[in-house]
């Protein structure tokens, strides 16, 4: 079984999140009586491919913390998040989030699959940026923009997300969401670049990879509230690589565009 790819520990973790979506939209006489703190923990699996573009899969372990303060600070998997409308304390803070974030990224690592191994880690680290977040009932929309703050390749990813959610039974929720992904020159170069030196170690094709979109993905995740407390998660989503990042040798030729991520989690939320 591969290491645990921090990267992916944010599809569990932020779809189990959104299950507290409507108790975010409430307005603050509503939260006012509620506990400041909200913490979830959790464990489970999660299948996917062993790198992006990879046609491998591997299961791994699945650990989940999720830690909110007042709507304000939010821990959401590998992100940490800052709400500055949430502090304005204006009625435009129910629907609209907006503010710093942080998110830690395991990287790569060369023994992941045969494929990488001459091409070297793509080394632990943090990338910086903000968030916009707007609710419109039980429509969600995000846009996450981070560039890398530890000089591992230096490279910027801009998400945007639209998510749907609903309620299935009396404890049965869905969610259902569609995102793309743009990433710069650098971070494309790094993930799915093959330079001259690693043609030479690993046999791959030479391959210079340029900015412009990476992925697009729809997903559905379904939550069942066990109890108050406990509820299990449970998502599937299908992931398409794109531009330059689907022409990669590592894609094209060694793996495939088409991706496939499902998990399911056990958690408790205090």
């Amino acid at each position: 079984m591969n290491r645990f790819n921090g990267s992916q520990a944010a599809i569990l973790a932020a779809a189990l999140v959104t299950f507290a979506t409507t108790a975010h939209s409430q307005s603050r006489e509503d939260r006012q009586d509620e506990d400041v703190w909200s913490v979830t923990l959790g464990a489970g699996a999660i299948y996917r491919p062993d790198y992006q573009g990879s046609d491998d899969y591997v299961t791994n372990g699945l650990p989940m913390l999720a830690i909110s303060y007042r709507d304000i600070v939010v821990l959401r998997g590998p992100s940490l998040m800052i709400d500055v409308f949430e502090l304005s304390d204006t009625p435009l803070a129910d629907s609209l989030s907006f503010g710093p974030l942080v998110k830690f990224d395991m990287g790569r690592e060369a023994d992941d699959n045969r494929v990488l191994r001459d091409l070297g880690d793509i080394d632990e680290g943090a990338l910086a940026g903000v968030f916009v977040n707007y609710e419109l009932g039980p429509v969600e929309l995000e846009l996450e923009v981070a560039q890398d703050v530890t000089s591992r390749h230096e490279g910027l990813l801009a998400e945007i997300k639209a998510g749907y959610g609903f309620m299935l039974a009396q404890r049965l929720r869905a969610q259902l969401e569609l995102s793309g992904t743009w990433s710069d020159e650098d971070y494309t170069q790094a993930y799915f670049g093959i330079t001259p030196a690693q043609a030479r170690a690993s046999g791959l094709r030479e391959f210079a990879a340029g900015s412009g979109m990476k992925d697009a993905e729809a997903a559905l995740s379904l939550h069942y509230m066990l109890t108050e407390h406990w509820r299990v998660t449970g998502r599937l989503a299908y992931k398409r690589l794109l531009g330059d990042a689907a022409d990669s040798p590592l894609v094209e030729d060694e793996g495939s565009q088409n991706q496939v991520n499902t998990g399911l989690l056990v958690s408790y939320q205090f």
